[in-house]
């Protein structure tokens, strides 16, 4: 009796032991399953960051690009205005409120929009 009892307590630590090996070969599996997430996130983290680093440069390129046609446009009402005046005759008002228009926007909102995505630093 003593022989079986030996060999069934032996059964047991042998399916004890089966149980600990299968148990970490799940957590080997485990941790392979979350290292490719983890790189596939790291590729796709890089992805978007490249994304956006594109629009901000190609947004700041264009509203550098509009801020130019606006300083362009001054030139040409000073232009307007020093013929007018040379001529002896008034600045129209509408071409007055049309350079204090292109005015306001180069010191209001070009200068926010160009501040603002210079300041993303990416």
């Amino acid at each position: 009796m003593n022989t079986m009892k030996s060999v069934f307590s032996k059964i047991a630590e042998d399916k004890t032991e089966l149980a600990k090996h299968e148990v970490a070969l799940g957590i080997a599996d485990d941790v392979k399953s979350a290292y490719k997430k983890a790189i596939d996130a790291r590729k796709q983290s890089f992805t978007e960051y490249s994304k956006v680093k594109s629009i901000i440069s190609n947004a700041l390129k264009a509203q550098q690009d509009f801020k130019k046609i606006n300083e362009d446009a001054i030139v040409l009402f000073n232009k307007y205005e020093a013929a007018a005046k040379e001529l002896g005759l008034p600045l129209p008002a509408d071409i007055k409120s049309q350079k204090e228009n292109i005015k306001d926007g180069l010191k209001g909102s070009f200068v926010q929009y160009i501040k603002a995505l210079q300041s993303a630093k990416l």
